[in-house]
């Protein structure tokens, strides 16, 4: 894919199929397609639409079918707010190449009789295709998500060439959400054109993580009550994105956690902003310049620190967003994959607010001889013995530790990859598992394996419940060797 600088900017929610969830078509389904444009207080009017101005398209504009008829108008979320209804004619849009085998979804195009332009997207697959759907979350809570993009004025964007450029980063939040019936759930990736984006760069089709399916809802309501819940923050794998790990983010929201995803532009995976700007991975970490290394991480950890002050004003009681007052700041921590992992280490060495961290599988970078004071987590996928930066982490670390190797597991054992090797074999029959970095355990035991070890780590040192599991090798779980490092 050769990308644009910029994207399309959406200014509107769109429900195909509403009330169905995932939304598949099978391709002897006759009649229409039925897709809904959401009211929001913040868009236009979506009940003044033209309706000859109503089309769908598919991503590549190829293909545009107009609306059949004039629409009705109706709230088919049950928020108390009129929705507008538009049907299309299934054959046509297969004529037209709108709806494929590998569609995963669909444009929405129109303009409101006072000519205001409105666009919004959502997804729509064919119902014989492979997917990958992501556990369900087994806590109290239902889960909500959202995004933000936010600007440090301090800090200088250092990857780019441009002197008055700031660093920015976007941050996908999880959190303790409000059950709502009539609610769908988010897409996989928030900004479904970012999943292709990386998808590409991974040299994956690009409609993969299309086929990709989650349980949270897009800026749900925070659960009811006042109860303030620990916060914990993520960094993700090298130029990796940030959905790829919804399984554990949803699980630990779910069990009464705030979790704040960082994407770190130009090091981490592609990122669309919210004006349609597109950033691109562009910066690579050297095998061999542990310097260049150390001086990445160092700005990774300066996002996560950022992050961390920009929540502690969205949480505070006079913020008048839904978080005020519902986040915990003297439980917060720190967890990662790979790269992400060892930032997650280095901001537990330098701020003194994370109060426990957490390493999925990553080598650690930095200053290596300086101490750590509160309780680590690293996990181990199969073959790490030879990376020496592990046991000099744990020489430095000034708190109970924990190592736990996993038998059966690869590199990205970690992330929801564990459980797409069915999806991916519909591309390529020839790839196992090692080809996509997992071991030879299932992703159906993986998956919640990794979410209880991240659980019982976080009750444990940022509740203080009590958690057996960590106390040793357990019965449950015989493919983790755990260690536990006194201090």
């Amino acid at each position: 894919m050769t990308p644009p600088q910029y994207t399309r900017v959406d200014n509107a929610d769109l429900d195909v199929m509403p009330g169905v969830y995932p939304n598949a078509v099978h391709g002897s389904d006759t009649g229409d397609l039925e897709v809904a444009v959401l009211c929001s207080e913040a868009a236009v009017d979506v009940t003044t639409l033209d309706p000859a101005t109503v089309v769908l398209t598919n991503p590549g504009g190829t293909g545009t079918v107009r609306a059949r008829g004039p629409g009705a108008v109706r709230d088919v979320n049950g928020d108390g707010c009129l929705d507008a209804l538009f049907s299309f004619p299934l054959p046509a849009l297969r004529e037209a190449g709108v709806l494929t085998r590998e569609t995963t979804r669909v444009l929405f195009d129109a303009r409101t009789r006072s000519g205001v332009g409105v666009f919004a997207q959502d997804g729509v697959h064919d119902a014989s295709h492979s997917v990958v759907e992501i556990p369900v979350p087994t806590g109290p809570y239902a889960v909500g998500t959202t995004a933000f993009t936010w600007t440090d004025p301090t800090r200088d964007e250092t990857f780019t060439a441009t002197p008055d450029d700031r660093r920015a980063v976007q941050v996908r939040l999880w959190y303790p959400a409000r059950r709502m019936s009539q609610a769908q759930p988010a897409p996989y990736f928030l900004n479904p054109y970012e999943g292709e984006l990386l998808a590409a760069s991974q040299e994956y089709p690009p409609q993969l993580f299309g086929f990709f399916f989650a349980h949270a809802v897009r800026d749900a309501p925070m659960a009811e009550g006042s109860e303030r819940f620990p916060v914990l923050l993520f960094s993700p794998g090298y130029g990796t994105g940030t959905a790829l790990y919804s399984g554990p983010a949803e699980e630990l929201a779910s069990q009464g956690y705030v979790v704040a995803a960082i994407s770190h532009p130009f090091t981490g995976g592609p990122v669309v902003f919210p004006d349609g700007r597109v950033v691109l991975h562009t910066v690579e970490i050297s095998p061999v310049d542990s310097a260049q290394n150390a001086s990445i991480q160092g700005v990774w950890t300066g996002d996560a620190r950022f992050v961390l002050d920009q929540l502690e004003e969205l949480g505070a009681e006079a913020s008048g967003s839904r978080f005020a007052g519902r986040f915990e700041f003297s439980r917060v921590g720190m967890f990662g994959h790979s790269f992400g992992g060892s930032t997650a280490a280095d901001a537990c060495r330098t701020d003194e607010r994370f109060k426990a961290g957490l390493n999925m599988d990553g080598t650690f970078h930095g200053d290596m001889d300086a101490e750590v004071h509160v309780p680590f987590l690293l996990m181990n996928s199969d073959g790490t013995g030879a990376d020496p930066t592990r046991a000099t982490f744990f020489q430095k670390l000034r708190a109970t530790g924990y190592e736990a190797s996993i038998h059966g597991t690869g590199h990205f054992s970690f992330s929801d990859l564990a459980i797409a090797l069915p999806l991916v074999r519909t591309y390529a029959p020839q790839v196992t598992g090692p080809d996509l970095g997992l071991g030879s355990m299932d992703g159906a035991r993986t998956v919640p394996l990794t979410a209880t070890y991240l659980r019982a780590f976080f009750d444990k040192h940022l509740r203080d419940r009590p958690t057996p599991l960590l106390d040793g090798p357990s019965p449950e779980f015989p493919e983790v060797d755990l260690v536990v490092h006194r201090p």
